[in-house]
C-alpha cells in the first residue's frame, strides 16, 4: 500500500461515518490495540465495531426515553483510523486522527476528527447529536412535551501551530428542531377563564452560529492571545392550536383561531485578549478580558378568537411584544504568583465581572375589556472579587496554605410600567452583598503511599441576594488515600453548613457526605477492580411568610426538605484466557428520604412528595435507580472479535409511583480491525 491509498482509506472512512452517524454505546466493549500496518512513511490502525442493539421497557416508557432513550436497530457501535507518519515527514498530513462512537437511530451521537501537518496546519473538528425527548408526567397532562434534535459542529483551524505566530480560526455552528407541546395562562375576560391554559403546539428552529479568528504571539518571554467572534442568534419557533389534539387535561381553554408568531433575532461580537509568562521564575503572571455588546431584536404576536356559551358571540384576545434588548458585558481576572523562595508561594487574583441590560419592550394585551403596555429599561450586575493564598512547604512531605477571599456584588434596577389605569416609573435601586471568607489547609504524606488532606472554609455575608444564598457558612473537607503497589483505598468526608437569617424568611441546610473507594488490578492486567460507596445527608428549613390569622400572632411556619442518598458502584473487568474477557458492573442510587411510610407515624396520611402537619411542610423524595450490567468480548482470529452487552435498568418511586419503568438493554457486535 502507497501513500495516496492511505490519505484515499482516510477520506472514505471519514464519508461513510458521516452518512451512519455516530453515538455512544450502553456498554463499550473493552479497549484492545489495534493491528499496526505500515504503508509507505505511514502506520496505520483501524477498528470497526458494529452490530445490532436492543431495547425492552416495561412501566412508563416516557420517563425511560427523557433518561435512557436506546431503541432496536443495526449501530456502528464504535470506528476508529489512525494514520501517523514514522518520522514526520508526511507530503500531505503528518497525524490523522478520527473516532466515531456509535451510528444509525440512537439518541447520543458523536465523531472526533483531527488533521495536522507539522508546522503547517491542524484542523480539529467535532460533531455531535442530541435526540432528546420529554414527556414526564409532572409536566404533562397536555401541557408541556418536546421531542427534539440538536446538532452540534465545532471547527477549529491553526495554521503555522507550534510556532511563535498562530493563526487562529473557527466556527460553530447549534441548530435546534422538534415538534413538542407548550401552554400559557389566560387572563380572566369574555370567553377565558383564569382557571383553564391555552395549549400550543411547536415546531422548534433554533439556529446559532459562531465564527472566530485570532492569533497567539509568543515574544519576549510573554504569550499574547486575542480572539475576535461573531455570534448570529436566530429563533423562528412556529406555533399552531394545540387544543385539537388528543389529551388528559380537562382544562384546556377550547378556541376558534388561533395565530402565534415569535422571532428573535440577535448579534454578539465577542473580544477576548489573555497573556501570561512562559518562563516563571520569582514572578509570573497571566491576565484575560472578555468584552461582548450584543443586540437581540424580539416581536411577538398572538391572535385568539373564543366562543362565549353565555354570551352567544366570540372573544377576540390580541397580545403583541416587541422591541429590543441590549447587553454589555466585560469580565476580566489578573493572577500575580510570586515565589521568593522553595517553600513560599504568593499568589492574588483579581476578578471583574460587569453586565449591564437595557432596551424597550412594550406590551400589549387587547380584549373587549382592556389595553395595557409595559417598558423596561435597565439592568445592571457588578461583581468584583479579590483572593490572596498564601502557601508553605516546610517539608517535602508536607505543606499548609491560608487564603483571604472578598467579594462585592451590586444589582441595580430601573424600569417604567404604563396601562389603561395608571403608570408609574421605578427609580433606580440599589442591592449589594460582601462576602468575607477564610481558607486553610494542609497536605501530608506522612509515610510512603499515604497522602492526607484537610481543606476549610468560614464565611460571612451581609446581604443575601436571595432568601437561600451563603450568610454564615462554613465547609470542611477530608481526603485520605493509601496506595499499596496495584492496591489503592481512599476515603472522603465533606461538611457544608449556612444560615441565612432574614426579618421575613429564614433558610438554613446541612449536608454531610462520606465516601469511600478503592481499586486493584493484577501485575498481568488480566484483573481489575474497582469499587466506591458514598452517603449524603441533607437537610434544609426554609421559614415561610403569610399572613395568619390575628389568633396565632408570631407563629412561625417552615418548609423541611431531607434527604438521604445512597450511591454505590462496582466494576470488574476479567480475562479468563487470551480470547475472552468479561466485564461485570453494578450502580446503585436510592434516596430513603426522612423514612416515612405510606401512613406517618401519628397516624397522619402524607400526600406526595409532601404534607403539612402542625402548620409546616415536610418534603422528601424517596427513590431507587439500579443499573447492573454485563459484557462479553470473544476474540475469534487475530482481526475479528464477538461482542455481547447487557445492561438493566430499574427506576422506582416510592408512594404513587407513576414514574417507574424497567429496562433491558443489550447489543450484539462484531470487531474488526485491518
Amino acid at each position: 500500500m502507497k501513500t495516496p491509498t492511505a490519505i484515499r482509506l482516510a477520506t472514505a472512512f471519514v464519508l461513510a461515518s458521516f452518512a451512519l452517524e455516530a453515538q455512544p454505546v450502553v456498554a463499550p466493549t473493552p479497549d484492545r490495540p489495534d493491528d499496526i500496518e505500515k504503508a509507505g512513511v505511514y502506520t496505520i490502525s483501524n477498528s470497526f465495531e458494529a452490530g445490532y442493539r436492543f431495547s425492552d421497557v416495561s412501566g412508563n416508557r416516557d420517563v425511560y426515553r427523557s433518561s435512557v432513550n436506546f431503541g432496536n436497530g443495526l449501530r456502528l457501535c464504535e470506528g476508529q483510523l489512525r494514520v501517523n507518519t514514522q518520522e514526520g515527514k508526511g507530503s500531505f498530513f503528518d497525524e490523522f486522527a478520527f473516532n466515531t462512537v456509535g451510528a444509525g437511530n440512537d439518541p447520543y451521537q458523536s465523531s472526533i476528527l483531527r488533521v495536522e501537518k507539522n508546522a503547517l496546519y491542524r484542523y480539529d473538528m467535532q460533531f455531535r447529536i442530541v435526540n432528546y425527548f420529554n414527556r414526564l408526567p409532572s409536566l404533562w397532562n397536555g401541557e408541556h412535551g418536546v421531542d427534539s434534535k440538536r446538532v452540534f459542529q465545532n471547527h477549529d483551524l491553526t495554521l503555522f501551530p507550534g510556532t511563535r505566530f498562530e493563526v487562529l480560526l473557527g466556527y460553530d455552528r447549534s441548530n435546534y428542531t422538534g415538534p413538542g407541546f407548550s401552554s400559557e395562562g389566560v387572563s380572566r375576560g369574555g370567553a377565558f377563564r383564569r382557571d383553564q391554559f391555552i395549549r400550543l403546539t411547536n415546531n422548534l428552529r433554533q439556529l446559532n452560529n459562531q465564527y472566530r479568528v485570532g492569533v497567539n504571539v509568543r515574544a519576549a518571554g510573554l504569550a499574547i492571545t486575542f480572539m475576535q467572534a461573531f455570534d448570529n442568534y436566530k429563533e423562528d419557533t412556529e406555533y399552531g392550536d394545540g387544543s385539537v389534539f388528543p389529551t388528559q387535561a380537562t382544562n384546556v381553554q377550547p378556541v376558534e383561531s388561533l395565530r402565534r408568531d415569535e422571532p428573535i433575532h440577535g448579534n454578539t461580537p465577542v473580544t477576548s485578549v489573555a497573556i501570561r509568562t512562559e518562563n516563571e521564575r520569582l514572578v509570573g503572571f497571566h491576565g484575560r478580558y472578555v468584552y461582548a455588546s450584543g443586540s437581540r431584536n424580539f416581536a411577538l404576536r398572538e391572535d385568539v378568537t373564543a366562543l362565549d356559551p353565555a354570551r352567544g358571540f366570540s372573544t377576540l384576545r390580541q397580545t403583541a411584544i416587541f422591541g429590543e434588548g441590549r447587553r454589555k458585558q466585560g469580565s476580566g481576572d489578573f493572577t500575580v504568583t510570586v515565589m521568593p523562595s522553595d517553600p513560599w508561594t504568593i499568589t492574588n487574583t483579581t476578578s471583574i465581572n460587569n453586565s449591564r441590560i437595557s432596551g424597550d419592550v412594550a406590551l400589549l394585551a387587547r380584549n373587549l375589556l382592556t389595553i395595557e403596555s409595559m417598558f423596561l429599561q435597565e439592568l445592571g450586575v457588578r461583581h468584583i472579587s479579590n483572593a490572596t493564598e498564601v502557601s508553605f512547604r516546610p517539608l517535602p512531605k508536607f505543606g499548609l496554605y491560608g487564603a483571604y477571599r472578598f467579594s462585592t456584588r451590586r444589582i441595580r434596577t430601573r424600569g417604567f410600567f404604563q396601562s389603561s389605569r395608571f403608570d408609574f416609573e421605578v427609580p433606580a435601586a440599589d442591592q449589594e452583598n460582601d462576602i468575607h471568607s477564610g481558607v486553610g489547609g494542609f497536605r501530608w504524606r506522612p509515610i510512603r503511599g499515604l497522602r492526607v488532606s484537610f481543606d476549610a472554609e468560614v464565611g460571612r455575608a451581609d446581604r443575601p441576594l436571595t432568601p437561600i444564598g451563603e450568610r454564615e457558612f462554613h465547609n470542611e473537607t477530608a481526603r485520605v488515600q493509601w496506595r499499596k503497589k496495584a492496591f489503592v483505598f481512599g476515603a472522603s468526608f465533606k461538611s457544608a453548613v449556612n444560615d441565612n437569617s432574614a426579618s421575613l424568611i429564614n433558610h438554613s441546610y446541612t449536608s454531610r457526605q462520606f465516601g469511600v473507594n478503592t481499586s486493584w488490578t493484577q501485575q498481568d492486567g488480566r484483573f481489575t477492580l474497582d469499587a466506591n460507596y458514598t452517603k449524603l445527608d441533607l437537610n434544609t428549613a426554609s421559614g415561610i411568610f403569610n399572613f395568619f390569622p390575628a389568633t396565632e400572632p408570631g407563629v412561625e411556619r417552615h418548609s423541611f426538605y431531607t434527604s438521604n442518598l445512597h450511591t454505590l458502584y462496582f466494576g470488574s473487568r476479567i480475562q479468563a484466557c487470551p480470547r475472552l474477557t468479561f466485564y461485570l458492573g453494578y450502580s446503585l442510587a436510592k434516596d430513603t428520604g426522612d423514612g416515612r411510610s405510606p401512613t406517618f407515624t401519628l397516624g397522619v396520611t402524607p400526600a406526595y412528595p409532601n404534607f403539612s402537619f402542625d402548620g409546616n411542610f415536610y418534603n422528601s423524595f424517596p427513590l431507587a435507580y439500579q443499573s447492573p450490567l454485563a459484557r462479553l468480548s470473544v476474540q475469534l482470529n487475530k482481526v475479528l472479535s464477538w461482542n455481547f452487552g447487557w445492561q438493566f435498568y430499574n427506576y422506582s418511586e416510592e408512594f404513587i409511583g407513576q414514574q417507574n419503568y424497567h429496562a433491558h438493554v443489550g447489543y450484539s457486535s462484531l470487531r474488526w480491525t485491518f
